[in-house]
């Protein structure tokens, strides 16, 4: 199966009050309206308008109800609880094909709200989001350039023009025009504040810049040469179903050798994963075993890891997507089981070292798989909640990042989030294209997503350029990891730094020139 597909304080408690008012059955019998457009004025195709979902006001998406869906248009029953905002992706011409969001201006929508045009609610949603933070970020001493402001004004009076216009497609372009400047707004702001935060602190030293090592010894010298001059923190891989093909008979070979070429080359190594339940994770011999069996054959699993490589691995994804994602959960476990085996997990590795770094890591951060599956589903957000609430001993937060759906303003803001936490962040896994078609090396096959332009190796530097700069800037991240370095074998389509040759691509000296600006190479 395919992979990878705040403080709750007043507000929360103002939505809960709401909801427990609302959802009275004259609510839930009701259905409510949702229009959508094409920048060209022509109805948003049933394919993707499919993809709108609800969310919570504190940004956690909500199981789809009921609904039917056309050209243009969706009608859909109650969510579970009101008010809501909504997210769909949504193409916008003059930036993208990217998620965007409308919450009413922070006040969710109400049933009284319906039926919206999307295009609209979506731009003057924006607009005030972007002018919201700016204002905020003013206040903690940040300086912005005019032109932020500008753009906004000119994105605000597009919106009203808008409401004067006498026909839906000249409507329909103006809110397109509106929504590209506040994103354009939206990105500028974001990087401008990562880069005054730069700025204004001394060099990152310990900062882990990473990649899988996965390619080594088989791709040979230029893979070698270019992976340690730029890296200095390698993840090593310990999928199960190879790793432990019959039942008591681990392969550690693979494994010794790049672990002693990165200490050769002074680069940290971390392993992954430790736990996984997705097809690769879960050998044959373990599939049909009852649940206390997995759980015990997993201790042993992790001890026997753990002390082989004691201090020469100081850090392990302990367990990976545990959140209920499907393609992560192939002995279809529930959500109290994943805690309790995230539990066991984090407790045996200390066991079996009491210096490791323990990750617990996730994908999928925007998490609209539980808008598809429904409850059974957490996202990543309330599964480190949960696993916080617990009290499950754990080190670093780990987050995979393959999103070009999202602007950077809202990969910006969705980082910060889970800087509430109070633990250090790693971004374990992270990959852009750097060209669009199929890529018959990689496991995903086709190159997704629009962001500005067609992907090619000048938008993949810039996609590298900024969310780099964007993660470094926040004290909280304190790695990130590219998933792979050569487009000889990848899982992003040619989401290599390096192409099949195994030269390096615009986005590889893009990244050394970044370490030279911060002073770190």
């Amino acid at each position: 199966m395919q992979r990878r597909q705040f403080i709750y304080g007043a507000a929360g408690s103002l939505a809960a009050t709401q909801s427990h008012r609302l959802m009275h059955p004259v609510y839930a019998s009701q259905s409510f309206q949702c229009r959508a457009y094409l920048p060209n004025g022509e109805p948003l195709p049933e394919a993707s308008l499919t993809r709108l979902y609800f969310l919570t006001l504190e940004d956690e998406p909500l199981p789809n109800p009921e609904r039917t869906v056309a050209d243009g248009l969706l009608v859909s029953h109650a969510p579970p609880q009101w008010p809501v905002a909504i997210a769909l992706q949504l193409p916008v011409d003059g930036f993208g094909d990217v998620t965007v969001y409308a919450d009413n201006q922070w006040q969710g929508f109400m049933p009284g709200d319906f039926p919206l045009v999307l295009n609209r609610v979506f731009a003057c949603d924006r607009i005030a989001r972007i002018a919201r933070t700016l204002s905020n970020w003013q206040t903690q001493g940040y300086r912005f350039a005019a032109t932020i402001s500008q753009t906004l004004a000119a994105a605000q009076d597009l919106c009203h023009q808008a409401e004067h216009h006498d026909t839906l497609s000249g409507q329909v372009r103006l809110w397109n025009d509106a929504l590209s400047q506040a994103l354009w707004a939206g990105e500028h702001l974001a990087l401008s504040r990562a880069r005054q935060r730069i700025a204004g602190s001394e060099p990152r030293l310990s900062f882990k810049f990473g990649c899988n090592a996965f390619g080594y010894p088989s791709s040979g010298p230029n893979y070698d040469r270019y992976f340690t001059d730029l890296f200095n923190y390698a993840t090593v891989p310990f999928y199960w179903r190879s790793f432990e093909t019959n039942q008591g008979n681990p392969r550690f070979d693979r494994v010794d050798r790049q672990v002693t070429w990165l200490e050769n080359a002074g680069i940290t190594p971390k392993g992954h994963p430790l736990v996984w339940f997705h097809d690769i994770g879960v050998p044959n011999w373990m599939r049909e075993q009852p649940y206390h069996r997995v759980k015990q054959s997993l201790r042993q699993r992790i001890l026997e890891i753990v002390h082989h490589y004691q201090d020469r691995i100081p850090y392990y994804d302990v367990i990976n997507e545990a959140h209920g994602v499907p393609w992560g959960n192939e002995l279809n476990y529930d959500s109290e089981q994943f805690l309790d085996l995230t539990r066991m997990a984090c407790d045996v590795v200390r066991e079996g070292h009491p210096n490791v770094q323990r990750v617990v890591n996730s994908c999928c951060l925007w998490a609209r798989q539980v808008a598809l599956f429904g409850p059974s589903v957490q996202s990543p957000f309330q599964y480190v909640k949960a696993c916080l609430r617990a009290n499950i001993p754990f080190e670093v937060i780990g987050l995979q990042l393959y999103y070009p759906d999202q602007d950077m303003f809202e990969i910006d803001r969705m980082l910060d989030r889970f800087a509430i936490f109070g633990k250090p962040i790693h971004i374990t896994e992270m990959s852009a294209s750097s060209k669009t078609g199929i890529d018959e090396s990689s496991l995903l096959g086709e190159a997704r997503g629009l962001w500005h332009a067609p992907w090619s190796e000048t938008v993949q530097a810039d996609w590298v350029e900024q969310i780099y700069t964007l993660a470094y800037s926040k004290p909280d991240i304190e790695a990130i990891t590219w998933w792979d370095l050569s487009d000889k074998s990848t899982f992003w389509p040619f989401g290599g730094l390096l192409n099949e040759a195994n030269q390096p691509k615009r986005a590889y000296y893009r990244l050394q020139g970044l370490k030279q600006i911060w002073g770190l190479s």
